[in-house]
This record gives C-alpha cells, structure tokens and sequence, in this order.
C-alpha cells in the first residue's frame, strides 16, 4: 500500500511539475520573425536619431548672448527642421513612435524634466518649450548648453546581424552588432540588445538601443587572446 501510495503522490508531483513547466512556457508571447526583425530594423533607425537628441550631441543651438538665458540656448530652427519637428510635443510624438509608453515615460523624466534629490535639482531639464507671452502658443525650444553626454561615442549598427533572440513574457529580443568609436578614433564591436513590446499602435522599444566605447573590454579582450594563444 505504502508503495502504491509513494508512486501516486510522485505521479501527482510529476503532473504539478509538467503543468508549472508549460504555464511558464506558455507566458512567452508568440510572434512571427520577419514581422519582428521588420519593426526591430525601422524601430531603430528612428532610435538612431533620437538617441543622439536625447543622450548624444542634441539639438543645435545659437550661442549668441541675445537667444540665451542662464544656460539655457534657443534651438537652431533650421537643425529642428532637419530633425523634423519643432516643438516639443512633435518630439514626444516622434519619440511615443519609437519607444514604448513606459521608456518614454523614462526619458521624460530624466531629460526633458528637471530631476531633484530631495535636497534640490541634481540636473536640469536638457530641453524645455517656450511660449509666446500673449498668445500662449508654442515659440521655440530651448536648450541646456551644459548638459553631460551620455553618448559620448559614434555608433555604427551593422542592420544584416539583426538577429532574433526569443521572448520573454511580453517582450521580444532582438540583438544588433555595432561598432562604437571614440572621439580618439579608437574602435570596438559590441552587441546591443533590443527589447521589444507590442502596443495598440505597433511594436514599440523598451530599453536603451546605445553603447560606449569602452577601454576596458579592449584590455580584456587582448588578455583573453593571450589565454587562448597560450
């Protein structure tokens, strides 16, 4: 009795483990490829640019003392015009096109807000619209002329690599190979993973689709070609 006992609860385990094993698998959305790589591949074209807006050289502005208040520059129109918008609710459109509802959010808060500490501002918003007094309408943007890179580096994304990687709850991942350059014209190849979420309007990014080059990968790839040439 004891037996048949022991073998039925083990049976059952074995059933509650199968059933915990295929709910899990079952969490991972289902997607077709091509549709993916498709959206990955125009998804980051428009990430391109609104990278180096938002992390990278950004917005041209004028420096002279009449467009300029603190640190603050008013924007060149003609390089707004390039980019294709010229308020700042046109580039949260362009950005909401790009990236999902929740890294937008991310980037509002971090770059177009001006972030505090509790003690007071840490940094300053890098852009901010300005208003016509009487009207109220929208006049130009303005610019923080201080502001510290965060990409500091030209990227280079190799678009034949796009490869996708699988998916995970509701994202999908797809990885790029790229080539980062510094400002000494030093370069390196690094792989750059994009998560994928699909929204009302279409996939959308979820993360940040940029690198740095990196001095240290550099001497940690020459110390494992020495390893492996021993």
């Amino acid at each position: 009795m004891k037996g048949r006992r022991y073998r039925a609860i083990s049976l059952i385990l074995a059933v509650l483990m199968l059933l915990s094993v295929l709910t899990l698998t079952s969490c991972n959305r289902k997607y077709d490829e091509e549709e993916v790589l498709e959206a990955a591949r125009t998804l980051l074209k428009e990430a391109e640019v609104l990278n180096k807006i938002y992390y990278g050289s950004g917005i041209e502005y004028f420096d002279s003392e009449d467009e300029q208040i603190g640190y603050y520059r008013k924007a060149n129109p003609m390089h707004l015009e390039e980019l294709g918008f010229s308020t700042i609710d046109e580039l949260k459109k362009k950005t909401e096109q790009t990236f999902s509802a929740k890294y937008s959010e991310t980037v509002y808060s971090t770059i177009l807000s001006s972030m505090n500490d509790g003690d007071g501002i840490v940094s300053l918003a890098r852009y901010y619209q300005a208003y016509d007094e009487e009207t109220g309408q929208p006049t130009h943007i303005m610019v923080y002329s201080k502001f510290s890179l965060m990409l500091k580096s030209d990227i280079v994304y190799d678009y034949s690599t796009l490869t996708v990687v699988g998916s995970k709850k509701e994202k999908v991942e797809v990885t790029v190979e790229a080539t980062l350059t510094n400002s000494e014209g030093q370069s390196q190849k690094t792989t750059i993973s994009i998560m994928l979420v699909e929204e009302e309007n279409g996939w959308r990014i979820n993360n940040p689709t940029y690198a740095n080059y990196n001095a240290y990968m550099d001497r940690y790839n020459e110390l494992q070609d020495k390893d492996f040439k021993k």
